[in-house]
């Protein structure tokens, strides 16, 4: 897959310029011509862009204020942002990395130096995705989920939002790799990486936690929301057929957060462990007198 750039910029003949040039390189590139136009593009994208080229000064949100924005989204602190200013604004270079830029490049811009720093903040990009990302299921890691839960946590409490847990566990993983051998295991595990990608929503996190589970955060979901997403997955992995190993079935545990992430945790946990005790392939919802 070809590497995305975003290119943001309010100056058509800017715009064709820059994409004349990195396309002639293979980049997939997407264009924008203010900053609510830019977040709108990533938001409706399923890939986020690994590079964006800023515009500093944009009618409307400024670059300083879209890059803010930016950072904000899910995936927003993996961007590699590279802002565009012209040298009666170089004073300002401070405010745009303090906002959450990476680098600038000054207009009249060299394009062989546009072309180096997009280069840099590519390998910067993949570094920042591999840091996070499961290799084998090619979504979130553990380690970024305990990174973004308090954030999400503090989100959800100070705006009065629901945030709801979903642990997923894959019914008799020891059988399938024992008679598959652990080829046919990491099938099945890609496979339902691709499957929680596919059903998740741009603001949804989907994590392999570690073995044969999954988790997924879905923001500004209630438990009825969360009920009816861990259902659909459900069906959807009793219905796919696995390469080389055939039907699949996977237990699934929903809490909601109320008091703070690790009671969440837990009693997304102890409604999974409900689900797999009472015959698997079903959806737990978490309840007081589960405890």
């Amino acid at each position: 897959m070809a590497d995305k750039i975003l290119i943001v910029d309010d100056n058509e003949k800017i715009r064709n310029m820059v994409r004349r040039h990195l396309s002639k390189d293979g980049y997939q590139i997407l264009e924008a011509q203010s900053g609510q136009e830019a977040l709108d593009v990533i938001k409706q994208n399923t890939d986020i862009p690994d590079v964006i080229l800023l515009d500093v000064m944009m009618p409307g949100m400024t670059g300083f204020e879209t890059c803010t924005e930016l950072r904000k989204l899910t995936g927003g602190e993996l961007l590699y942002i590279i802002m565009l200013t012209a040298v009666t604004e170089i004073n300002k270079k401070v405010e745009g990395l303090d906002r959450g830029a990476d680098d600038y490049v000054t207009k009249p811009f060299d394009m062989d130096e546009l072309m180096a720093r997009v280069r840099t903040g590519l390998r910067t990009a993949k570094g920042r995705r591999d840091a996070v990302t499961d290799s084998l299921t090619e979504i979130y890691n553990r380690s970024f989920f305990n990174t973004i839960l308090s954030s999400e946590a503090a989100l959800s409490i100070r705006h009065k939002r629901s945030l709801c847990l979903v642990f997923l566990d894959i019914d008799h993983f020891k059988r399938i790799n024992d008679t598959y051998g652990h080829g046919g295991g990491d099938a099945v595990l890609k496979s339902i990486g691709t499957i929680l990608k596919s059903l998740c929503r741009k603001s949804d996190i989907p994590v392999r936690w570690g073995g044969e589970e999954f988790a997924v955060l879905l923001p500004e979901t209630d438990i009825g929301g969360g009920e009816k997403f861990a259902e659909n997955i459900r069906k959807t992995v009793e219905a796919h057929d696995f390469e080389g190993v055939g039907r699949v079935t996977a237990s699934l545990g929903v809490s909601i957060l109320t008091t703070n992430e690790q009671d969440m945790i837990k009693a997304a946990d102890t409604a999974l462990y409900s689900a797999k005790n009472g015959g698997r392939n079903k959806v737990v919802c978490f309840e007081h007198n589960m405890l």
